[in-house]
Formats: structure tokens, sequence, C-alpha cells
């Protein structure tokens, strides 16, 4: 009741409900205006002294009560503290203030709902209780905030209007402007005529009863109103929050209450600032969310005048424009579409035509302009093919596409390509591709294309031939010593390099090769670094194998052939047969009309020598071998060996010339020279160009056939070295690669043939592609070229059955961890030409290891065999001993009651042996092949039966045998077999 009196009061002062002065623990309310001032109005809505107003008009007027059995009407309708005087004199001041008592105190509420206006008392009127009017004093307001008090006309009263001059916006009530004190413009127009509507409400508001009823309404407002004022004050003012509202709402325009103007110029341009703010706040609304013009009418319209039914057009405004959009939507995709199918066939195959001719021409022009400047592109030294594809920036299926059509076969997305490959590929994309160049290695020097400036050097000579065709013998006779003497076997088994002085005081360098099979790199070496190749041919055995070998090694590199015809002291030679089977050959003896000198020769007798030292001095003379002594040394290696007093090499200098403390570079390994040797093992200062040394000091042992280059000091050589190992591994890793490559394409074709083949043919292609069984070999040698010639001969011997499979190979004696690996490997050690110490020889017996001691090639290539052969698998044949047919089949009981079938026989030639093997025939077809369980004669168990005897046999677990069918006892042979 109390709270219903205050808001009451609250909107006869002007003030809004949120933001009045009250308590911090006030709630408030957001309820829409529906309140009554106290109980005494809900009862006299329904008690009503006019007669002329009947109870439905009150009750359809009046607000229905919230407190259920209208409890308040059994209230006094009089106040118990008023005297019958002083109740008098209120009624005769209420009578003269009919007129003032209809007139509304307060505009209606700003959120649109029409309250019925209550009679506007004077606020000091003659009471009856000075002291209570006294109390109440302090609950008028400051005379500072009573703005306008000249009374406004009725009709003009709920109307606000704007300020001409400073554009404020003021209430109703105002007659002149709170800010300029301008005067209101419209109060001389005429009052509107009266409504009707309203007749009823008058006659109720201005009753003397009503009056009165205000009248203590307000003074118990004003009461409860002192109050909360009071509490306020203890409270020391408003909340944070209620601050906060107060302002928001003052800032809105939603603050009704009185307003301190203290500067007016100040405010009209804050009124003035307000306003442009909340024009270009609407625009931008506007712009952002365009409205319908229904609602931009309810938003021009005065914003202290809108309520809640204002919401509920907003709502409805905004749906109907969602449903127009949406309908509007509908419509535009309904005519697209309509408009679609209207449209003919021809003219949308004319226009997909078109863009397809455009789209194939935008596509050459770039690929014309593609074509017309290369990418360069850096390749890594391996790439797989997605990878490729995609930076080549193609589709990988049109990249597999495009290198089936190059060639290449069975490419899938993980093959993988080396950087020559990929370059191939990438150069038909037009791209350059850029490989590394190898900066850190070490390049010979090119061949000066002037040599006459250079002193001359002596000539390499190459002794080349088939084996045991004498090659050592002369050469022997021409440096006047014995050599072959003290070769195994009687041949060379590595190359020999030496100098020898002729009597016409020229200087030759020979080099003798092997011209066994095994030695085939060795004879290509030799005929890389040569100059001439003399070529040694028995006359009694002409052309062989390795004489046929050696011509295409001395052709291939271009190096001029001088034939020497050995063992002419022979009886019944015949060395025109020797020049007709060289001419079948491609090498053409003068005698036939070529340009190769033939010259018979005997390394025992001497004959011919000296024709023979005159031509190699003759050609040498026309070819004009010349060299550079300065600048950085060249050469070859003929041999590697390791010695007492280290590792050495037998080198070949080509240019430059050599001394000790020089570094070189050999391959993967390198070398500061400490002692220089001749074939005489004598030390020299220096080695020239042609000239045979052996070079002591290198860090690992250097292969036969790598190239010396000197560098500048140890640290170049270093980096020379770790560069070609990482470019060895790179090697290294692109044969795994290639085998990597290999094997999916066996796994993809053998997911092909089990996808194709049954299960029986698929077991089968298992077991034959199980592949050869590898004997394991380690190999010690006492040169690298033996070494390498010994593990070209091995690696070679072999079937599809069992091979020899070398796991490493050096240059050395044997020692324990050759021992202790091949044990592991379960393997044989092979020692060529070197010596085994004994301890090592019992190691090797004690740890079950096989040592192969051979210093002949041949020999050792027999025994490798004859070690694969033992595990080959041996050749097994059949032979026939008996044969007998099945006459009667009989039924015998064995122990535990178990029936059985014997095959009732009789032999009908040769021996049937209880202790080989039978199958059974039916026809041609083999129905059975075991063994026999028993054969008896009569009830008798025997051991064989003859022929024309008759015998009973049982079979090992069959019994499916018939009268009529042919038995036979054979016996098995294991042959074994050898390579």
């Amino acid at each position: 009741m109390h709270r219903r009196a205050i808001l009451e009061l609250s909107r006869r002062h002007g003030v809004e409900y949120v933001a009045r002065p009250r308590p911090v623990f006030s709630p408030v309310l957001t309820t829409r205006r529906s309140f009554r001032t106290s109980l005494v109005t809900f009862n006299s809505s329904e008690t009503s002294p006019d007669p002329t107003i009947s109870n439905n008009e009150a009750d359809s007027d009046s607000p229905k009560p919230k407190f259920g059995a209208r409890w308040g009407s059994k209230l006094a309708q009089k106040p118990a503290a008023l005297s019958p005087a002083e109740q008098a004199l209120r009624d005769a001041l209420v009578a003269k203030k009919t007129s003032d008592s209809s007139k509304p105190t307060s505009k209606p509420d700003s959120r649109g709902q029409n309250v019925p206006a209550r009679a506007q008392q004077k606020r000091h009127l003659p009471s009856a209780h000075p002291l209570r009017d006294k109390e109440s004093q302090s609950l008028q307001p400051d005379k500072k905030f009573e703005l306008n008090t000249n009374k406004v006309p009725t009709h003009l009263r709920n109307r606000d209007w704007i300020c001409p001059d400073c554009q404020y916006h003021c209430f109703g009530k105002h007659k002149v402007c709170p800010c300029c004190r301008a005067v209101r413009p419209d109060l001389n127009s005429p009052p509107p005529p009266p409504r009707r509507s309203h007749k009823k409400h008058e006659s109720r508001h201005h009753s003397p009863q009503h009056a009165e009823e205000t009248i203590k309404i307000r003074k118990l407002g004003k009461t409860m109103l002192s109050e909360l004022q009071d509490e306020s004050v203890e409270s020391q003012g408003l909340s944070r929050r209620d601050n906060a509202l107060r302002q928001h709402m003052a800032s809105k325009g939603q603050y009704a209450g009185p307003r301190i103007v203290y500067d007016v110029e100040a405010e009209a341009e804050r009124v003035e600032a307000e306003e442009a703010a909340r024009e270009a706040e609407k625009r931008r609304r506007l712009h952002q969310h365009p409205k319908s013009k229904a609602k931009q009418t309810e938003e021009t319209a005065d914003p202290w005048t809108w309520d809640a039914s204002s919401l509920d057009a907003m709502k409805v405004s905004e749906e109907s424009a969602q449903q127009k959009k949406l309908s509007k939507r509908r419509e535009n995709r309904k005519r697209n579409e309509e408009e679609e199918e209207d449209e003919e066939a021809e003219e949308r195959r004319r226009r997909r035509e078109e863009r397809k001719r455009q789209k194939k021409e935008k596509a050459r022009r770039k690929e014309v302009e593609v074509e017309s400047a290369p990418i360069p592109l850096y390749l890594p030294e391996f790439i797989s093919v997605s990878n490729l594809a995609d930076v080549i920036g193609v589709r990988p299926a049109q990249f597999v596409q495009r290198m089936e059509d190059m060639g290449f076969e069975d490419v899938t997305y993980n093959h993988i390509l080396d950087a020559e490959t990929a370059g191939l590929v990438a150069t038909e994309f037009n791209f350059e591709p850029i490989f590394e160049t190898g900066a850190d290695d070490l390049k010979s020097a090119p061949e000066p294309e002037d040599k006459s400036i250079f002193p001359p050097r002596p000539p390499v000579v190459t002794i080349m031939g088939h084996v045991d065709h004498g090659k050592t013998t002369i050469l022997d006779w021409l440096r006047k010593s014995s050599v072959a003497a003290g070769e195994h076997g009687g041949i060379t088994q590595h190359i020999g390099a030496f100098s020898v002085a002729m009597p016409s005081g020229k200087t030759i360098t020979f080099l003798d090769t092997p011209g066994h099979s095994a030695f085939l790199e060795m004879r290509r070496r030799g005929a890389d670094v040569t100059d001439i190749v003399v070529l040694v041919v028995a006359a009694d055995d002409s052309v062989k194998p390795q004489t046929i070998e050696a011509i295409k090694h001395a052709t291939g590199a271009n190096v001029p052939i001088i034939v020497a015809i050995s063992k002419i002291d022979k009886e019944n030679v015949n060395p025109e047969k020797v020049k007709q089977d060289l001419s079948v050959h491609g090498v053409h003896v003068e005698d036939y009309g070529g340009d190769v000198q033939a010259i018979g020769v005997s390394g025992k007798t001497g004959q011919g020598m000296l024709e023979l030292e005159e031509a190699i001095v003759t050609l040498s003379e026309i070819l004009d071998h010349r060299a550079d002594t300065g600048g950085s040394a060249e050469g070859w290696v003929i041999e590697g060996t390791t010695k007492s007093y280290g590792r050495v090499a037998t080198a070949l200098v080509r240019r430059g010339t050599l001394r000790p403390g020089d570094i070189v570079v050999a391959g993967t390994t390198w070398a500061r020279i400490r002692t220089l040797r001749n074939e005489a093992g004598v030390a020299v200062d220096e080695a020239t160009p042609g000239m045979p040394v052996e070079i002591d000091g290198w860090r690992e042992q250097p292969s036969a056939g790598s190239e010396i280059l000197q560098a500048v000091d140890e640290q170049q050589a270093k980096e020379v070295v770790e560069y070609r190992l990482e470019k060895s591994e790179t090697q290294k890793l692109g044969q795994d690669t290639a085998a990597i490559n290999e094997a999916r394409r066996e796994v993809l074709e053998k997911r092909r043939q089990e996808d194709d083949s049954e299960d029986g043919q698929t077991a089968d292609a298992a077991q034959e592609t199980s592949g050869p069984k590898p004997i394991h070999f380690l190999i010690k040698a006492d040169v690298g070229g033996s070494a390498e010639a010994v593990l070209n001969s091995v690696t070679a011997i072999g079937n599809n059955e069992v091979f020899a499979n070398v796991l490493r190979s050096g240059v050395g004696p044997v020692g324990e961890f050759d021992i202790e690996h091949a044990a592991t490997a379960n393997g044989h050690i092979i020692s060529f030409n070197m010596p085994i110490d004994p301890a090592m020889h019992r190691m090797a017996e004690n740890r079950g290891v096989k040592i192969m001691d051979h210093n002949i090639i041949y020999k050792l290539i027999d025994d490798v065999k004859a070690t694969l052969s033992e595990h080959l698998a041996p050749l097994v044949s059949q032979r026939v001993t008996g044969e007998a047919e099945i006459g009667q089949i009989f039924e015998i009981t064995l122990k535990g009651r178990e029936k059985t079938a014997i095959a009732g026989c009789r032999v009908r030639n040769g021996v049937i042996n209880r202790t080989k093997k039978v199958r059974v025939l039916r026809g041609q077809e083999t129905i059975f092949d075991g063994s026999m369980s028993s054969l008896k004669n009569v009830k008798k168990d025997v051991t064989e039966m003859r022929k024309d005897t008759e015998c009973g046999i049982a079979f090992e677990n069959w019994t499916d045998f018939a009268v009529g069918d042919h038995i036979q006892c054979y016996e098995e042979i294991h042959e074994k077999r050898y390579l």
C-alpha cells in the first residue's frame, strides 16, 4: 500500500520511478504503469456516489483488484482522525475547487499506457492537523526547481514542444523554455472541442468524495516520501548502480524531473550537440539496417511519447519486412529458373563451346609463354616422382603419364629418381635443371694444345696378351732380368712397372699386365695409362680370348698397337695364320695392307728383340711424347699393397714432379709423401713424368686405378676426401634406390600374379622365386689389384641354386677379426699370395673356419667351385629292381580286432625287396608312391621275393589298390653334382 502511494506521488511530481531518490535496497520495478494509490481507490471504484454510473461501467473503467476478496471495502470511508467540523470544512473546499480537481497534474506516462487523470489539488490547503503539515513541508520541492508556475491550457499540457531559439525539448506543462526563457509559441491557439468519451471519467473525478480521497493519498505520500528521503540521507546518497541508471535515463531524454540550468548558452550548445549526435546515430543505423517506411515513421516520432505498443509495432514491422525479403528472394529465384528454362539449348551449347575455346586458347598462350623462358630448377641427388611433380606444379597422374610417354616403365608415385633422370624429365616441362657443381673436389688440369714447349718424357709401353704367351719372358730379355721365374705358376698376377734403358740411350717405361681372365680390370687400367701397347701372340697358339680382350681395350683407349709374335723359335709354327686371325678381329698388319707392325720374337733366344725395340722407339718419336715437369703433379695408382713400413702404392707420374713432403690425394684417401722408391727399392729425390715410383705415407690403402692429384695443403686434401666420401655414399644410395625400385616392382608383380593365379600356382611360384643359396667368402690378397681380380672371379661363380657372396675384400694377411667375421657369417676365408700365421691357422680350426690359401688364380677358382658344389642338391635317379601284379585282395585281422587289406601279388620280373620303395601304377597313372609295411610268403615274413613267386604285400597307410594294378620296386641313386 505504501509503495503505491509513493509511485502516485512520484508521478505527480513529474519524476520517473527509476530516477527518484530511494535507498539502495529498494527494488526497481519494470512493470507497466498500472498502479493505484491505495486500497481506498480500489473500493471507491465500485462504490461510486454517482448514481448515473452503473456497476458495469465502473468495473470496466477501474482496474481489477490484485488482493483477492477486496478486503479494503470493509474499511471506514472517512479517516478517524478528522472531526465532523473539519470534515465539513474540507468538503466545502473540495466542492469549491471542483473545476481544478478535474485538470491533469502530470503528462501521460512515456511508455504509452493511458491512465485516468487524477484531480490535482493545491499543495497548501487548510489542514486540521497543522503539525502534520509542518512535518510535510520538507517534502515540498525547492523553489529553484519550481519552473513555469504559470498554468498552461489543458489542451497544451499533454503535448511537448521544442524551443524555437535553443531547440531544447520542453515538457507540455512548461510555458517558457527552461534554458533560454523563451515563451511557448502555441499558447494562443484555440482549445480543441471536448471529447464525449471522457465525460463519465470527468463526472467521476469531479466528485467531492474522489477529491477528498486524493488529498488523503497526497498526505500519505508526503509522509512516506519524507521517510524515504531521510533513509536515503542516512545511506549517504545513491548507490553506483542507481546513479548510473539515472545518468543513463537523463542522457536518453527520459528523465522528466526538473533541470537546473547554470549556463544557458552552454546548455543550448549541449542540446544542439546531443540532437546532432542522435540524428547521426539514426542515419548510421538506417544505413546499416534499412527499415520499412512504417518503422521510419515511428522513429521520426517524438522519442518522449513512445509506449509499449510501439515495440509491438516494431516487431510486427520487422517480421513483415523479413517476410517481404524472403518472398522477394523466392520470386527472384523462381524468375531466374524460369529464365534459364526459357533459354534455348542451342544458345547454351554455343556459349559452352565458346568458353572451352577461350580456355584452350588461354592454356596455349600460357604454354607458349612458359616455353619461351625456361625456369631454373635446383634438384637434389634423389627425389621421388610425387615430390618432383609437386615442385614442377603438375598433377602426379599427369606427370606419370608424361614419363611413360618418354619411355619409362612401371613408374609409381613413390618411385625414386636420381638427379640426372629428374633433370631429364624436368626439361620436358620447360625447366632448366641445376645440379651440384662439386667445387670442393680436385680436378686434373686440361691438356695443353701445344706440347712442343715441354720437355720429352719416356713413353709408357704396356705388354698385353693371353696367359702363358711369353709376355714376361720378352720383358725379362729387355731389362736383362728374370721376373718370370719368380712368378707363382709362371704367370703374372699383378702389374709390374719399371723403366728400361735401351741400347740406343732411350728410356722406356714398361707395364706388364696379367693375361689371365681374372685380371680384366688390370688390363683395362694398363691400357688407360699407356702410350703404346705391345700385343704378344704365341705363334703356336694364335689368337685366344684374352688376346681379343686386349685388342678391345687398346682400340677403346685409342692406343697404337705393335704385334709381337712370340715363340717363333719353336718348330712347326705358322706366323701367317696369326696375322690372318688378327685381321679377323680388326688388327691389320703391314703385310696385309694395314699400319700395324708385326715382329716375330723369341724371349729365350733374343730373336727379333732389337727390331721390337727399334719399332717402339720409332713409334715413340713419331708420337712425340712430352709433359710439363712444373705445376701440380698428376699420376695413376698402378698397384696398392701393405708392407712392413706401412701402406704403399706403385704410381706412375703423368705430369709434374713428385717430391717427398708433397700432399697428394688418390680416391678417398690422401698422403704426405715420406719416401719415393724406384722399382729396385732405392729411394729417389723426385719422380718426373713417365717414371714409376713407390709412394708410402698413405692414411688409408689407395685402390688400384685411382688418379693421383697434388693438393695445396692438408686442409684441402681432407676437404676433398670428405667430399668424395659423401659422393660415394650418394652413389651407394643411388644403387640402393635402384634396388628399392626393383624390389617394389617385384612386389607389385608378385601381387598381380597372386591375384591372377590360383593358390597352387602361387605356392609354386613362391617356391621358385625363393632364390639361390649364398655361400659367404672373405678375401685377403697381397695387393689391391689382386684382391680386385679375385673378387671379380669369385663373384662370377655360381648358378640358380648356389652362388658366392663376398662379404669383404682387402689387402694384408689374415687376422683375428677376419676369422671372427667368417665364423659369425658361417663363411670361408680366401688368402691369395699372402703368408698365414700358424696361430691364425689354429684359431680358424677351433672356430670351424676354412682358409683357402692359394698363390695361383685358377687353382683358387677351382677350390671355390668345389666349395660351392658341396651345397648343390644331388642328382637323384631311380632304378627299377622288380615288378609284380595284384591278382587277389585279402582281408586279415590285426591286433585290436582291426582289419586291413592285403594285396596278393605274383612277381613278374626282378626282385621285390622289403626295404626299398614301391609305386603302384594303374594304367599309365601312378596312384601310390611310398614304402611297404609288410611282405609275407604265406604267413611268413620275408625280406625279398624273386621272379615267379607269390607274396602278400601291405602298403604303408594305403589300401585303395585293386586287382590288376602293377607294382614296381625301385631304388634311388644319388649322384653328386659339380659346378
